[in-house]
């Protein structure tokens, strides 16, 4: 020991004396495969030719590579080989790092006078694989006992990563809550690390689908990651005690032809021996987790049962039952046969029914219109327009799809109802005219015009339209009528089409304004020649205009605005200077009144023969 301590002295002493100066050490990081320089920071680069340039590797022992001195190379590493190489500045290039690189590397400078040394620390790194974890069993059993629930692998890792469980989001510790995680590291040939990790626990009814997964955490030149395998869930099998029965689909109300499946479960999770029936028969429906009955009718309604026994925990028979109600929805029924014939003017009930598992709603329809929202039509005061399809249709409103119509004819019976476009018309000589009329009736009426001219029909059901085009003639003008005229089996109606003859005016009117200018029906003063129209209208402002003047005239004169003259006011205010006129009045009867004017006689007392008189003069 004594020697030793004398040996390392002398050597202090003799790098001293040679002037040994040492750099800081230099950490470098690298990922396997990649390339990395060292860098010899000598002063003196460019001098080096009489000096001994060295690189050395130290792992477990100290080793030179690489050698240059004045006399030349003198020695070079093999272990490296061809992935190393160095520069005239001295500088050290590694290609395809690998684990096995992960050492200290040393650069020494020597001369005559001095020893400079420069140190390297390189870590290499390698990304693991992602992990991925392996569970024991698919299904696994409640139990206090702790079995082996799965193992997590990461592959080809460096350095060693490290492996965490988590269960439903929170991390697993080794005994902990009855959990024992285990772990087996394998270093590769290339110097990678495999590592494996078993868990084990108990399971309780709780467990039953909770989520397991694990995590690698490594390191890298970047720092410290981590990397998650996917999530698996874990399916803990326990007994059942007891079962439910329902209506898997459909999920609303059922409705005759629907398909019904019947699903049946225990509460636990151990695989049941379950069998269908219905209440009080002992006739088997199927058995299976599910059963399906097929187009089901109103008589598959009833209680449904099912049984389930678990033979791996006991011998209980555990039964459900559950309610089907299927509904249904017969056709309507009419309390009178269609067609149902009527006549005009008649009063019509009809009723419309139909058999339903619940309460229906009845809507009747004419034409696209709701006329009635209860189950009976009533119509009255009946009229050919009238007549046609009315539809019944009755729905469930507690069964969504589940409706029904039926279509119910009736027929208005009777003579045509007759319409013309118009009553009245202005019309001129020697020009055409279109006219309409329309006819409804039952049967099919036919129509026929008094007037000569092109016609055309057209039929829609019961009503029939024609559209007569004929020229005005002079004959037409002296009958001064066109008639219409519809017939059935059932009698004839006909309306008339009054023509005036008209004048065309001076004004920008045209004359095809004259002839579709319709006359109102009420109009009894109009004679059918066009002057002669025009006279009394003539006529009559004449009268409206001498009427008003004079009542103007009569005002003005009441107010005073309109003096008279003198000698005719003397001739009525002095008595004497004119005869007296006398009108007198003698009725039959004595209650009859006389009137005296005023004149040169004496006045007569009032009352004179029962004869009464009035004083005009004042």
């Amino acid at each position: 020991m004594t020697s030793l301590i004398l040996l390392s002295l002398c050597l202090l002493c003799w790098r001293d004396s040679l002037g040994q100066t040492d750099d800081p050490p230099q950490v470098k990081e690298a990922q396997v495969g990649e390339t990395i320089t060292l860098h010899c920071r000598s002063d003196k680069d460019g001098e080096s030719n009489n000096k001994t340039l060295e690189w050395r590797i130290k792992k477990n022992t100290e080793k030179v590579i690489y050698r240059r001195g004045p006399d030349g190379l003198s020695e070079q590493d093999h272990e490296l080989g061809e992935r190393m190489s160095v520069d005239e500045h001295f500088t050290l290039e590694i290609t395809n790092i690998r684990v096995q690189d992960e050492m200290i590397f040393i650069c020494s400078v020597q001369d005559t006078k001095e020893l400079w040394e420069h140190t390297v620390q390189l870590f290499v790194f390698k990304k693991p694989e992602p992990p991925e974890i392996v569970m024991t069993e698919s299904n696994f059993r409640s139990t206090n006992d702790i079995s082996e629930l799965g193992s997590c692998t990461s592959v080809n890792g460096y350095p060693l990563p490290s492996i965490t469980w988590y269960k439903n989001g929170i991390p697993l510790r080794d005994e902990q809550d009855k959990v024992v995680i285990s772990s087996s590291v394998t270093e590769e040939s290339s110097g990678l690390y495999t590592i494996k990790s078993m868990l084990s626990s108990s399971l309780q009814e709780d467990d039953d689908k909770a989520e397991i997964y694990c995590e690698v955490s490594y390191k890298s030149s970047t720092g410290h990651h981590m990397m998650e395998s996917e999530t698996k869930n874990i399916t803990v099998l326990y007994p059942s005690r007891s079962v439910r029965l329902y209506q898997s689909f459909p999920a609303g109300p059922v409705k005759e032809g629907d398909n019904v499946k019947l699903k049946c479960e225990g509460d636990g999770t151990n695989p049941l021996d379950i069998t269908y029936k219905r209440k009080d028969e002992e006739d088997s429906l199927g058995d299976g987790p599910f059963m399906i009955l097929e187009k089901v009718t109103r008589s598959s309604s009833g209680t449904y049962e099912c049984t389930g026994m678990d033979f791996d925990s006991s011998d209980q028979i555990m039964t459900a039952e559950t309610e089907l109600q299927v509904h249904f929805l017969d056709q309507p029924v009419f309390s009178q046969m269609s067609p149902i014939i009527v006549h005009p003017g008649d009063h019509l009930s009809v009723s419309c029914e139909a058999n339903s598992s619940v309460e229906a709603e009845t809507q009747w329809k004419h034409k696209g219109h709701i006329i009635a929202e209860n189950s009976f039509l009533t119509l009255s005061h009946l009229t050919h327009a009238m007549s046609g399809k009315y539809t019944c249709a009755i729905s469930l409103p507690s069964v969504p799809g589940l409706n029904v119509s039926k279509d119910l004819e009736i027929i208005v019976k009777g003579k045509p109802e007759l319409s013309v476009s118009t009553k009245s018309i202005y019309v001129q000589e020697n020009n055409t005219v279109n006219v309409t009329c329309k006819a409804l009736g039952h049967p099919k009426a036919t129509i026929t015009w008094s007037a000569n001219g092109t016609t055309s029909v057209i039929t829609e059901g019961p009503e029939i339209t024609s559209e007569l085009s004929f020229k005005v003639t002079p004959e037409l003008l002296d009958i001064g009528v066109v008639i219409c005229k519809a017939s059935n089996k059932m009698g004839n109606s006909e309306e008339k089409i009054q023509l005036y003859q008209s004048t065309p005016p001076i004004s920008a009117t045209t004359s095809s304004d004259m002839l579709t200018t319709p006359i109102s029906e009420n109009n009894t003063d109009v004679h059918r020649g066009g002057s002669h129209g025009v006279l009394i209208v003539v006529v009559i402002i004449c009268i409206l205009l001498l009427a008003i003047l004079g009542a103007v005239l009569y005002f003005l004169y009441k107010k005073g605005r309109i003096p008279c003259g003198r000698s005719a006011k003397q001739d009525i205010t002095k008595p004497g200077e004119k005869e007296q006129i006398v009108v007198e009045m003698k009725p039959d009867s004595p209650a009859e009144e006389s009137v005296l004017l005023p004149g040169g006689q004496e006045k007569k007392p009032p009352g004179d023969q029962g004869e009464k008189y009035m004083d005009l003069r004042n």
